[in-house]
């Protein structure tokens, strides 16, 4: 038996909610402005850095990973401590399966900033897929002791539980998900399936204690 969704749920990536947004009036310039910027470096740079970031996010609503890419690339060269921008490229090298550099720059993400929880989540849903599931575990429990609302991270704790068979542990992280009011139809029917499973279990184990009770008892009376 499978989670339903579960290919969706380690599939999604949350879009990174440190990553800024740059205004359409950020790409418009006058000569008076860039005239401006030659005699100033640093607000030379600083625009650079604007119409980067938009571009990094064009790209991304619009889907074309190896732009992001190459766009979160440039903004890196000049500013290789942007967290958001090391989780904006590991979310597109992640779609592009190249999760060698995902996990470099999630890695990398996490040393600059360890108290926030968005890279320590995508690193767990990148292990998930990987099939490290107790690997992804210790991920999403830091993004879960960090944002304990992150419904995401608890549907993929839940995930990777369940994969490991610990079924208690995943109907918990599930009931978690809707008590906070983010279950949806595949969250309910993976708790129904799951709840399935633990009163097969239970059944099973009653069976084989009275089967052995009654073993007992035969064995008893023979030595009588």
């Amino acid at each position: 038996m499978k989670l339903t969704g579960a290919k969706k749920v380690l599939s999604f990536l949350k879009r990174s909610p440190s990553s800024s947004k740059v205004h359409s009036g950020d790409q418009q310039s006058g000569s008076a402005t860039e005239s401006s910027d030659r005699r100033s470096p640093g607000k030379s740079l600083l625009r650079h850095l604007k119409i980067t970031k938009f571009q990094i996010n064009y790209a991304k609503d619009f889907g074309n990973e190896k732009q992001v890419v190459h766009y979160c690339t440039k903004y890196l060269d000049d500013f290789p401590t942007s967290y958001s921008t090391l989780c904006n490229r590991a979310e597109a090298y992640c779609k592009l399966k190249k999760y060698s550099r995902v996990i470099d720059d999630l890695s990398s993400a996490i040393l600059l900033k360890p108290q926030r929880s968005t890279a320590w989540y995508l690193r767990g849903v990148v292990k998930g897929l990987k099939k490290s599931y107790a690997d992804a575990l210790f991920d999403l429990n830091k993004a879960i002791m960090f944002d304990p609302n992150n419904c995401l991270a608890l549907k993929c704790r839940a995930y990777c539980h369940y994969m490991l068979e610990s079924y208690e542990e995943a109907l918990c992280d599930l009931k978690l998900v809707i008590i906070s009011g983010c279950g949806d139809e595949a969250t309910y029917i993976n708790k129904t399936n799951i709840m399935r499973i633990l009163k097969d279990s239970t059944n099973k184990d009653l069976e084989v204690g009275s089967k052995n009770g009654v073993n007992d008892i035969k064995g008893k009376g023979k030595a009588l």
